[in-house]
């Protein structure tokens, strides 16, 4: 049986009740996603790229806009000259699902 990757998998909506994931399952989508993807203080999904001026990380940000809106599942982002913070959880169950690392690999796929 052949393994899907994160990457292929589509965004599910959260029904309130989901539980969050466990930490063995975060730790395992985190060893996927690699490219320096980290749990921050708040349990969120967290990274910050790097640009080297204004424009680039506007222009990043918008094509995080059209995947966000495809999939359904919308990040926290924060733009600066020279970055883009990204912070992704479920905030209805203010946790990590699975949806939450898809869409963090779909982010990395466009860098």
């Amino acid at each position: 049986m052949e393994k899907i990757c994160l990457i292929d998998k589509v965004c599910i909506p959260c029904q309130g009740g989901t539980p969050p994931l466990d930490r063995a399952m975060v730790e395992k989508f985190l060893a996927e996603l690699g490219a320096d993807w980290q749990i921050n203080a708040a349990g969120h999904l967290y990274k910050e790229y790097v640009f080297d001026n204004f424009m680039q990380p506007l222009g990043f940000l918008n094509k995080i806009a059209k995947i966000a809106e495809h999939e359904g599942h919308h990040p926290d982002l924060t733009i600066a000259w020279g970055k883009c913070v990204v912070e992704i959880w479920t905030h209805k169950i203010n946790g990590l699902t699975e949806s939450d690392f898809i869409l963090a690999a779909k982010i990395g796929a466009i860098t």
